[in-house]
């Protein structure tokens, strides 16, 4: 089979290439100008070092990789830049956050990309709300993150990457497999919109996935026990998917690990997918085929500056809320009894994987978080929301009740640490509060509740972040993906 080289000794991949030329081409959804990717492209070339971040969930985070993050898709990306343009001073770096959303990112840019970012890429298709209109939170959201990114004075190029879930694409009589399953035609007009290069899995390869292509099968998956649930004339069912032969060759028969992570072959595809649209701007600007000044309109004759208006009716620019996450976190609470800062992961290598919150197991025990929930509302409208991030587990966790007790006012609510699923993630619990520059939570242990979850199971609880919003939630969608924002442990 002819492999693709793409031209240009300087721009071959470091790994035997998987897709052909006519899958990257197809995978290719939308180039548009190529106006930021040839700034970057300029600046390889003149082997200066960049700066480029990769966003997105659990897949960006190496999910489904044999041999995360060596055989990832970002490593594999990342490693056709250093070997490509190689430079010691490259900055390269992965904020996924397994589960997440572009709401999430959105809130807290500046915590995850700095303003003088030279790339961004993004993956979040397969965790977005399928069924939600571009006037929701999550379309919503999608859109301010871009305008964010793009407002930036280092103006980076954005990619926007769409990886595809064969098992969850389902609707209009398929219970898997159905090519036009949203999210991701709305992310792409968006990307239209804002001049971004898409690059689509689904376009690349369905007809080798459907047609049980090797490398390409979604007959089995390579991992056993797995399940793919659906909805079925209103019911949720779930059935188990078969398993592959357990060794290396067998299993590189296969694009996916299990509903929705790709294998090693799956994520080979998707670097090679981001890896185009860079080569091409590369391949561009080397034959002098670079937009000029005279090739864009300038500034006098436009009637909006760079940015255009919002694509989304009434999606108005204003200052992101208050956003505290990770290491940012430790300061918010200012005041505790029985609680301790410390990591769920220790001997993780760095402190991402480390998972530091707050942490107490003793019924009784307080922490009080000082927050900004009057940040980010000065256009007045939407409801503001504050979001308190905690862990969630099936054993050994507790329950919490959380409730303003100075400068604010909000309804009490309570954060319950256990759920009968067989993962431990970081959730978000969400709830109404009033407006203030030092609003103050005090989140307290509670004790056996006969009737909850917790019941006879433990007390612990583990705070890991918060942040504060001012969106119209009425009417706007569950945003259960976004509660579900962390690493399973």
């Amino acid at each position: 089979m002819m492999r693709c080289r793409p031209e240009g000794r300087q721009l071959g991949l470091p790994w035997e290439p998987l897709l052909t030329t006519a899958e990257l081409r197809r995978g290719l959804a939308y180039y548009g100008s190529g106006a930021r990717l040839q700034a970057l492209a300029g600046k390889l070339l003149a082997g200066q070092p960049v700066k480029v971040y990769a966003l997105g969930g659990s897949v960006t985070g190496g999910g489904g990789s044999s041999h995360a993050p060596a055989r990832a898709y970002v490593s594999r990306f990342f490693k056709w830049i250093n070997t490509t343009f190689p430079h010691r001073e490259h900055v390269l770096v992965n904020r996924a956050i397994p589960a997440s959303t572009a709401f999430l990112f959105a809130t807290c840019l500046s915590h995850h990309v700095p303003p003088d970012a030279d790339l961004v890429t993004l993956e979040f298709t397969v965790n977005e709300r399928k069924e939600a209109p571009f006037t929701s939170i999550e379309r919503r959201s999608f859109e301010q993150l871009l305008r964010r990114l793009l407002s930036y004075p280092g103006r980076p190029a954005v990619m926007m990457l769409h990886h595809y879930s064969w098992f969850d694409s389902v609707g209009d009589g398929l219970n898997q497999g159905l090519y036009y399953a949203e999210p991701e035609s709305q992310l792409s007009t968006l990307a239209q919109f804002y001049d971004i290069p898409a690059l689509s899995v689904r376009a690349a390869v369905w007809r080798l996935m459907a047609t049980g292509a090797r490398h390409f099968r979604v007959n089995k998956v390579t991992l056993k026990d797995r399940t793919h649930r659906y909805l079925e004339n209103g019911t949720w069912v779930e059935r188990n998917l078969s398993a592959s032969a357990q060794g290396p060759l067998a299993k590189a028969a296969y694009f996916y690990v299990d509903s929705l992570h790709p294998y090693d072959t799956g994520h080979q595809a998707l670097a090679e997918l981001l890896v185009q649209p860079l080569a091409r701007a590369v391949r561009e600007v080397e034959a002098g085929e670079a937009l000029g000044k005279d090739d864009v309109r300038h500034p006098e004759e436009l009637t909006t500056a760079d940015l255009p208006p919002p694509m989304i009716p009434g999606n108005l620019d204003e200052e992101p809320g208050f956003c505290a996450l990770l290491e940012d976190f430790k300061g918010v609470v200012v005041q505790q009894e029985g609680f301790e800062y410390r990591p769920e992961r220790p001997n993780a290598s760095e402190f991402r994987s480390q998972k530091w919150g707050w942490t107490s197991s003793k019924p009784g025990c307080w922490a009080e978080l000082e927050v900004d929930t009057l940040q980010g509302s000065s256009h007045g409208e939407g409801e503001t929301l504050l979001w308190l991030s905690h862990l969630r587990s099936y054993a050994g966790m507790g329950a919490a009740h959380a409730e303003c007790v100075s400068g604010c006012t909000c309804n009490p609510t309570t954060l319950e640490g256990t759920w009968e699923q067989r993962v431990s993630l970081f959730y978000m619990t969400r709830f109404h509060v009033s407006r203030h520059s030092r609003c103050r939570i005090r989140v307290t242990v509670l004790g056996d509740d006969p009737g909850a979850l917790s019941a006879d199971n433990g007390h612990k609880v583990t705070l890991v972040g918060a942040m504060v919003t001012h969106v119209p939630i009425a009417g706007a969608g569950s945003l259960a993906n976004v509660q579900q924002l962390g690493s399973i442990f």
